[in-house]
């Protein structure tokens, strides 16, 4: 079951949303049953550096991520849920299409309007950011359940998306800060 994820098509481009929150609360069980199976909780966090090499980049997770085959199958994602579910850190990798004829500050402006559309929420804080002289941009987006904070870097032909999903009580920390500085490209 792939409770977590939605994708969202937005002027051309896929919009890969991770909306822990928009599922039913059998999701939300199946979640916490595989995280109690896991033996994941705030008190077991043992942040990792882990090396993807095949993706280009590091990054440090709290508990140990899992990788899978993005939505539209242009590459991967990975990630850790936490909280019951109520917070999730996500790296994903997405190969963009050879053809696509955008900017990459078009390609950050239609997954920030694509995203905001999608989980009904309002746009908080935008900043132009870069990361080893690549373009990004980070922005955080809040609808009455959930914050979403999220970092995106176009290198070359690929999009990376750091992103955390969380309840508000749990997104604004200095784990969320840790994880999402920690993303380095290799």
């Amino acid at each position: 079951m792939n409770c977590f994820f939605r994708i969202a098509r937005y002027s051309g481009v896929f919009v890969v949303l991770f909306v822990a929150f928009a599922v039913s609360n059998d999701c939300m069980a199946h979640a916490a049953n595989a995280q109690t199976a896991n033996g994941q909780s705030q008190n077991s966090r043992n942040w990792k550096h882990y090396r993807y090499d095949a993706d280009g980049f590091t990054a440090e997770f709290p508990t140990e991520p899992q990788a899978k085959e993005n939505d539209s199958k242009t590459g991967t994602r990975y990630f850790s849920q936490l909280e019951n579910g109520n917070l999730a850190y996500f790296v994903e990798v997405a190969l963009l299409p050879a053809n696509l004829n955008k900017t990459s500050q078009q390609i950050f402006d239609d997954y920030r309007q694509g995203s905001a559309k999608a989980v009904k929420g309002q746009v908080k804080a935008v900043n132009d950011v870069s990361l080893a002289g690549n373009p990004g941009r980070e922005f955080t987006i809040e609808n009455d359940t959930m914050v979403l904070r999220v970092r995106l870097y176009v290198v070359q032909r690929r999009l990376y998306q750091i992103l955390v999903v969380g309840t508000k009580d749990l997104i604004n920390s200095a784990e969320t800060e840790r994880f999402q500085s920690s993303f380095q490209l290799l």
